[in-house]
């Protein structure tokens, strides 16, 4: 299909190759990344809502929190695209049939509607949980990909629980919107369950839900959803069940508080008609399931896998970044975290890796099921420590890395050598910090599922791997000196921030302190006996520095005296004092708090710094600093303050640096 965009560029970046279609948010393009020669999905929007302020301010509202949602069955959604005359939305790509293709092959019978139910739903629920509605589900903008796999697109239209959305006529018609969209009523996810169920009624019976063909205008077929009951799906095709078809009228009544309300309800009445339990509903196409869906994908011409004009190294596989580094030798005086945590991994959860896979074809991992064991119990210290190794340049520093929509992982020698992005996922990953031997990289990351979890990347076996599983959202983990443990920040539901720990290897995730107000930052003392942490004590986004013991008892306040303290502690090696930043807004210098008398000395003189790390051996201070033209990059000085210096300079932010060796 071609249109007057076909073939042009689109904000200096994207080559519009083809005109999929129209959808409910405008119309559909195949692009390609002139920057990466990905394929991407662009949607214009119609001028109705491009030149209407209130409308766009409606999209860009939830457009954060939906760029950072990362599930199996729920497109990637990249952002909005803007000129004086035209918005976008952008998208990855799924190279594959749609619903629509599904449909015009001809009735499904009830399992693999089913099938499809299942997957759509899994999507849904996704967003459901974040309190958020699709509100455009259209089979143009459900496809299946090479895999088998059900993805739902168009999440950028999402709105909250409890909208009002006016049913605008458009270029498509309102065919499968609620009749609460038409009446302008409070919106909930019964209005996704009712537009699910008009795409199980087409797909079964090959009809709209007026029995027939859907009809030409807009007043028709609101008319038709507001007043009209649908027959019932199995007087349109005898072989559908009887308590199938009764389950998706069920779901299409007229009054949202009448209808199944939640994805489950829709899944299991489903499940219950067609006498198929659901964990037999495969998450891929099969033949022998879904044959429809399976001769269209063994007959489909997909796209040629892309070819970079340029090689960049965020577009190297990781696998080959990765072999590219010389993995730092193992102190010989400790055995360390990671071969206690392989050894119990092959010992008690085999088949559990995960590879790591390049952007243009991530695979989110499956969730490791961790067994929660909460106990109180206080870790024993170590007695003697080990210095952590270090190299003579100073060693490696591992630091979040922004590039593009995703924050990444990227590695760099403290002489400024040798810079690697260790990433390339389809999520955001923060908060990284090296296990003891310099083996692995632990960090932050929402790869399997809206919320963050912890996972390890290791460096010589180039994969990840799960460690905590939906136990919250994660920030700013630190080891304890032994590498027993975990210390982190971790915000529960609705819950202030506190200070949990975990083994490990996963195991025992438990709540060990909360506090007045929100914990930001955690750092394990070196001999094991304190853990200092940033807690909020009522001004917004300034804190207070505290040490604890690691069985969250006798706390004690550090900081005395200093205005505008930031959200990051690290402890020196010699464990006397604790790094800091503080200052008014937007002029943030880091400051060294001695923690016997709270006595402070200041490193930085402006700049806006933040985010700073001790070296193992205590010699140098990485940080990040804005004072480049209000750029984050990296700078390193001793740890007196002298001898500052630029590690990274890149337009995109780089911060939350720490040390590997």
């Amino acid at each position: 299909m071609a249109s007057a965009v076909t073939h042009k560029i689109l904000f200096n970046q994207y080559r519009v190759e083809e005109l999929i279609g129209i959808t409910p948010l405008g119309e559909l393009y195949r692009v390609t990344d002139e920057r990466s020669n990905l394929p991407l999905a662009l949607t214009i929007l119609p001028k109705s809502i491009s030149s209407n302020p209130e409308a766009l301010k409606e999209l860009e509202v939830n457009s954060t929190r939906l760029q950072g949602l990362s599930h199996p069955n729920l497109n990637k959604y990249l952002g909005i695209q803007k000129t004086s005359e035209q918005t976008c939305l952008l998208e990855e790509w799924v190279d594959g049939p749609s619903l629509k293709t599904v449909r015009e092959r001809g009735r499904l019978n009830a399992v693999e509607a089913l099938f499809f139910a299942k997957q759509i739903c899994n999507g849904l629920e996704t967003l459901h949980k974040q309190k958020l509605i699709h509100l455009h589900l259209a089979p143009e903008l459900i496809r299946i990909n090479k895999r088998g796999e059900v993805i739902l697109c168009g999440i950028a239209g999402a709105q909250s629980v409890g909208a009002k959305m006016k049913s605008k006529p458009g270029k498509y018609q309102p065919l499968y919107n609620a009749p609460e969209q038409f009446l302008e009523q409070t919106l909930t996810p019964a209005a996704d369950i009712y537009a699910l169920a008009v795409l199980l009624y087409e797909l079964t019976t090959g009809s709209w839900i007026n029995g027939k063909s859907a009809p030409k205008t807009s007043d028709s077929i609101r008319k038709t959803h507001l007043d009209v009951t649908p027959p019932a799906p199995a007087s349109l095709n005898h072989d559908i069940p009887d308590n199938f078809s009764r389950m998706v009228l069920w779901a299409l009544r007229k009054t949202p508080d009448d209808r199944l309300k939640s994805t489950t309800e829709l899944l299991s009445s489903l499940a219950l008609g067609t006498q198929l339990p659901l964990e037999k509903v495969p998450s891929r196409a099969t033949p022998e399931m879904t044959p429809i869906i399976s001769n269209i994908l063994s007959d489909w011409d997909f796209l040629p896998a892309p070819q970079p004009t340029t090689v960049r190294a965020d577009t190297i596989p990781l696998e080959e970044r990765l072999a590219a580094i010389t993995p730092p030798k193992k102190p010989t005086r400790r055995v360390g975290y990671f071969p206690v945590f392989l050894f119990l991994l092959l010992a008690g959860f085999l088949s559990l890796f995960l590879f790591v896979r390049p952007a243009a074809e991530t695979l989110l991992p499956t969730p490791i099921v961790f067994t929660s064991i909460v106990v109180d119990f206080t870790p024993e210290p170590t007695a003697t420590l080990t210095p952590r190794p270090t190299l003579t340049n100073g060693g490696r520093i591992v630091f979040t890395c922004t590039r593009g929509e995703y924050n990444q992982l990227c590695m760099i020698n403290r002489d400024g050598s040798n810079l690697v992005q260790l990433t390339d996922m389809g999520a955001s990953n923060y908060y990284p910090i090296s296990t003891l031997d310099g083996s692995s990289v632990l960090f932050a990351s929402n790869r399997s599922g809206p919320a963050f979890d912890f996972f390890i990347l290791n460096f010589s076996e180039r994969e990840v791997f799960q460690v905590t599983n939906n136990v919250g959202n994660v920030i700013s983990p630190d080891f304890s000196p032994d590498g027993r443990f975990i210390v982190f920040a971790n915000r529960v539901g609705d819950n202030p921030t506190a200070i949990w720990m975990v083994n490990a290897d996963g195991l025992n995730p438990h709540l060990v302190y909360t506090g007045a107000g929100d914990i930001v930052s955690v750092s394990w003392s070196p001999d094991g006996e304190k853990i200092a942490y940033a807690m909020n004590t009522g001004v917004p986004q300034e804190y207070e520095i505290f040490t604890m013991d690691v069985n969250g008892r006798n706390h004690i306040q550090i900081s005395k005296g200093l205005q505008g303290i930031g959200g990051s502690v690290d402890w020196s090696p010699d464990g006397t004092s604790l790094l800091i930043y503080a200052g008014p807004f937007g002029d943030k210098d880091i400051f060294k708090i001695d923690v016997a008398s709270g006595s402070f000395d200041q490193l930085t003189d402006g700049g806006n710094n933040a985010g700073a790390s001790y070296s193992p051996n205590g010699q140098f201070i990485v940080f990040n600093s804005l004072r480049n033209n209000d750029q984050a990059d990296l700078y390193i000085m001793e740890a007196d303050g002298s001898g500052m210096r630029q590690l990274t300079n890149d337009p995109e932010p780089d911060w939350g640096a720490n040390w590997i060796e």
